[in-house]
């Protein structure tokens, strides 16, 4: 009996639970993307296609070092996940473990970005050998560094990537649309994102933003700030943050280039207003400490009614003693 490919995803979870717990089920994302995926989830997905719809991207940071988490986040129908290399201490080992649990746990629902610690080629080429669906290169001041960081990610006849031999299992995980070659889909697929988040970078956000091959520009606000000697906050009124923020925004939408940010609580739809197209909006971390600290908050605030409670019901039947006495 032929079985009949099914035309939607079905339902992977119940209500049952979800609402025993409390859990909200978030709406379907704007753009699936499962549409965007690879032949296989060995290799990245089609993430600059999905930037380029100018479909706002709901993305998660995935900071805690640990598999386990990573694989809960992979099911939680997030568009991408921020896989934080530069400030969680993590090996090659981990990072790739990580990449490959984002993908093949969420079913190439959830992409894999990950911000690498440093502008050495190792890390990139770890990273997007693993099927990661883009790199974030933290602290660009310079067209030069991003133009080298374009080369170190690019295989030739862009770039200078060295092949990776043992990546795929050949014959399993090596199929491409058409038979195209597999290199031509590391390079078509996979984005390259400078991170700017100084004075310097702010500068020179025009030529950064120029240099070929460079897919977005990730706006690291207290970085800048702290640059520029300034408290250590995600905003700020001051006439010179504001005009280095724009510097880059403008930088940004002149070269056609996607902005990426953090985007937790207000911040999202102020950004999003802006024009970012790739927001992160939660995190493992902070989720762990807001879920676990509204539990016990709720359960404190409830032992106190109670014992409250108690405490009138005590003095109105003492009270009611103290009357039939009288």
């Amino acid at each position: 009996m032929a079985i009949q490919a099914l035309s939607t995803r079905p339902a992977r979870g119940a209500a049952l639970m979800a609402q025993t717990f409390g859990i909200p089920i978030p709406p379907p994302a704007e753009l699936r993307m499962e549409d965007y995926r690879a032949n296989s989830l060995n290799q990245p997905p089609r993430f600059r296609d999905a930037l380029r719809t100018g479909v706002v991207l709901l993305g998660t940071g995935v900071i805690l070092p640990t598999v386990q988490a990573a694989r809960i986040t992979a099911t939680l129908g997030f568009d991408w996940a921020f896989i934080d290399a530069e400030h969680t201490p993590m090996s090659p080992d981990l990072m790739t473990d990580l990449i490959k649990t984002i993908n093949y746990y969420s079913e190439g629902a959830t992409a894999a970005v990950v911000r690498v610690p440093t502008h050495s080629h190792e890390w990139m080429t770890w990273a997007l050998d693993a099927g990661a669906a883009a790199i974030i290169l933290p602290h660009t001041e310079t067209a030069e560094q991003a133009r080298k960081a374009v080369s170190n990610a690019r295989f030739g006849p862009i770039g200078d990537r060295s092949f990776p031999p043992f990546s795929q299992v050949y014959g399993f995980t090596d199929g491409t649309p058409d038979n195209k070659p597999l290199l031509e889909v590391y390079n078509d697929n996979a984005a390259i994102i400078m991170q700017i988040e100084s004075d310097l970078g702010a500068k020179n956000a025009e030529a950064i933003a120029a240099v070929q091959g460079i897919d977005g520009i990730m706006v690291g606000t207290v970085d800048l700030r702290l640059s520029m000697r300034l408290p250590m906050s995600f905003g700020g009124p001051e006439p010179e943050f504001i005009a280095a923020v724009d510097a880059i925004e403008t930088a940004a939408k002149r070269n056609n280039l996607s902005l990426i940010a953090f985007g937790m609580g207000p911040m999202l739809e102020a950004k999003a207003r802006k024009g970012y197209t790739g927001l992160m909006i939660a995190a493992d971390m902070l989720a762990l400490i807001s879920g676990q600290t509204a539990g016990l908050t709720a359960g404190r605030n409830l032992m106190k009614a109670l014992r409250e409670e108690e405490k009138e019901e005590k003095e109105r039947s003492t009270n009611g003693v103290v009357a039939q006495g009288l």
